[in-house]
């Protein structure tokens, strides 16, 4: 018997076993990219809300929210403005989004209406307080230029330091 011979029946007794690991790992492999093509829809649709969200946030706070404060004789929101304000933006959000994409997002998350309606108003008031959060810094006193900085305020980080 030869060394080919041998290896032809080596190759012969081992090739179902070669042949179930090759169906293993084809389905892995499926489950792999099954699982990644999913993660994907999920995070774009996330992306999305979280834009229209946002979007619509930005907007309101802007127009109605400005005016309100505005007629207001204190300069703050009652919770009926508050409830008004925040139905105006789930219009809006909705609005942005249209049927197919709410619908979309309803399936891909796994929600009813009802919950989605739940989320989405969840995402508005997490906008709402990164925009209270954004103007708050933003009106906060800016510290004082370090010595030898532009006078017209601070370097970029990455920048190269002036020649002295």
């Amino acid at each position: 018997m030869t060394a080919l011979d041998l290896g032809l029946r080596i190759l012969v007794l081992l090739s179902p076993v070669l042949l179930a690991a090759l169906a293993w790992a084809s389905a892995r492999l499926a489950q792999f990219i099954t699982a990644h093509v999913k993660n994907a829809y999920l995070k774009n649709a996330l992306v999305r809300l979280d834009d229209a969200v946002f979007s619509a946030v930005k907007e309101l706070e802007q127009t109605l929210v400005a005016e309100v404060k505005a007629s207001s004789g204190d300069g703050k929101l009652s919770p009926a403005d508050r409830d008004r304000i925040k139905r105006a933006a789930m219009d809006k959000v909705k609005s942005y989004l249209g049927m197919k994409g709410i619908a979309d997002i309803a399936t891909i998350l796994g929600l009813s209406p009802e919950a989605l309606d739940g989320v989405i108003g969840t995402r508005i008031e997490a906008a709402v307080h990164d925009v209270r959060a954004a103007t708050a810094a933003i009106g906060a006193k800016a510290p004082a230029p370090a010595a030898g900085a532009p006078a017209g305020g601070s370097q970029l980080p990455l920048a190269p330091s002036p020649a002295a």
